[in-house]
C-alpha cells in the first residue's frame, strides 16, 4: 500500500506553499532511495517508522545525517518510543503529522526555538543533552479540512502492475477515519488515538474520484 500519512503531510506541507517531495520506498531498494533523498538536498527530512521498519528508518537515518540539516522521525514507533530514536534523529514528531510538521519548518525557516512547537521531543544541545517534550498537539477534529494525499508522488504504476497481476485488477487504499474506541490487543493507536473521527461521505467520494483519474479500478 502507498505510504498514506507521509501523503497528507506532503499535501498539507504543498497547500501552505512550502517545497516538498516524497520518496516512496515500496517498490525501491534501500540504496535507491538513499540516492533519490540525497539527489533532492533537503534541508529537512522526515522518516515514517513503525515496529517493523525501525531498523533500517535508523540505518538510513546514520546515513542521512551528513545531507540534512535536520532529520525527523514520525509514526507509530517512534510516537510510543521517542527516546529510542533520538540518537539518530534530531526531532520526534509524536500523533499526527500535518499540523506539526508545518510548525515545525516555519520554526526551522524563521529561526525560532524548537520549544515554539507542540507535539516534539527532541534533546536540548550542551552537555546533558536534556530530552524535551513539548505540550501535545491537539487531534485534527474535521478531517475534510484536509487536503487528500499526494498520490502523484506515489508509485501508482508499479501499485498497478502489482495488483494488476495479483488480483487481475487494480485497487488502492483510502483513510476515511481516524481514530478507534476499542482496545485490540496488538493494536496501539499511538498516532491517531482513541476518539472516532470520520469524513464526510461526500469528501470520501470526492477523493476516490481522484483515484480513478491515476488508472485505478
Amino acid at each position: 500500500f502507498p505510504p498514506l500519512g507521509l501523503g497528507y503531510i506532503l499535501s498539507y506541507l504543498r497547500q501552505y506553499g512550502i517545497s516538498a517531495s516524497l520518496v516512496d520506498c515500496t517498490f525501491l531498494s534501500e540504496k535507491e532511495a538513499l540516492e533519490m533523498v540525497k539527489n533532492s538536498k533537503p534541508k529537512i527530512v522526515g522518516i515514517y517508522s513503525m515496529f517493523s521498519m525501525k531498523c533500517p528508518a535508523i540505518r538510513m537515518a546514520k546515513i542521512l545525517k551528513k545531507n540534512s540539516d535536520m532529520l525527523v522521525a514520525g509514526g507509530p514507533l517512534p510516537t510510543l518510543c521517542p527516546e529510542d530514536f533520538l540518537e539518530d534523529f534530531d526531532v520526534v514528531v509524536v500523533g499526527e503529522g500535518e499540523e506539526t510538521m508545518l510548525e515545525l519548518v516555519r520554526a526551522v525557516e524563521n529561526q525560532r526555538p524548537l520549544s515554539t512547537v507542540k507535539g516534539i521531543v527532541y534533546k536540548k544541545k550542551g552537555d546533558e543533552a536534556e530530552v524535551v517534550y513539548t505540550p501535545p498537539r491537539e487531534l485534527i477534529e474535521d478531517l475534510d479540512s484536509l487536503p487528500f494525499p499526494s498520490r502523484d508522488l506515489f508509485d501508482n504504476k508499479s501499485y498497478k502492475n502489482h495488483y494488476r497481476r495479483r488480483f487481475g485488477y487494480t485497487i488502492t487504499s483510502i483513510i476515511t477515519s481516524r481514530g478507534c474506541p476499542f482496545n485490540c490487543d496488538f493494536c496501539s493507536r499511538a498516532v491517531f488515538g482513541n476518539r472516532f473521527r470520520v469524513r464526510s461521505a461526500a469528501n470520501v467520494v470526492d477523493e476516490m474520484e481522484g483515484v480513478r483519474t491515476l488508472g485505478y479500478e
